[in-house]
């Protein structure tokens, strides 16, 4: 894929904010509440690093669904959205939990390396692996579509990444106006 590639360059993007917002804040910064969440900014930062893990664990598993029958992804996908109420009390308390415990330049490791893989796999994918997918548990997150592919997971990743930094509460944020909505060009 060209380096002018979108979700290429949107991936690495998140990679570079990230780690510019977390080796940017101080300590006490990191420990104050995020807007419109529980979280602080220091949980709220593990919460989006996690979502790129999310990306990436997404690539094998739409692929392995891909080969399944269709009913199979349904069904597993309505199990998951049974569950919707456990698996947001853990996804609050594993962030809340991980992001006391990580340091912030632990989280950018995790972040970059997380990104490398995952911009290394789409670099050889060809459209046919980029197009396997699966019926998703839409109750899980607000960007998750009935269907995706592994090219909508990894355009779901930025999205839930804007969605989170927009409510970190840092005066740090790097290219930011106006609270932390991204202020790139064309965005």
């Amino acid at each position: 894929m060209p380096d002018e590639d979108p979700v290429r360059q949107e991936l690495l993007w998140i990679a570079a904010d990230f780690r510019s917002i977390v080796l940017g804040a101080s300590a006490d910064e990191l420990d104050l509440s995020s807007h419109g969440t529980r979280w602080t900014n220091r949980q709220l930062l593990f919460h989006m690093a996690l979502g790129q893990n999310i990306a990436l664990a997404g690539i094998p598993l739409l692929g392995l669904f891909s080969h399944l029958p269709p009913g199979a992804s349904r069904r597993w996908s309505r199990l998951l959205d049974s569950c919707s109420g456990p698996y947001n009390w853990v996804n609050w308390a594993g962030s809340a939990a991980a992001g006391q415990v990580l340091a912030p330049q632990a989280m950018a490791r995790m972040m970059d390396r997380t990104t490398g893989i995952i911009v290394h796999w789409y670099s050889r994918a060809g459209s046919k692996a980029l197009d396997r997918g699966m019926t998703m548990p839409v109750r899980w997150d607000p960007y998750f579509l009935p269907w995706m592919s592994r090219r909508d997971i990894l355009e779901w990743a930025p999205k839930h990444y804007r969605h989170h930094r927009a409510q970190l509460s840092l005066t740090t944020l790097p290219g930011t106006l106006d609270g932390g909505a991204d202020q790139r060009p064309g965005r």
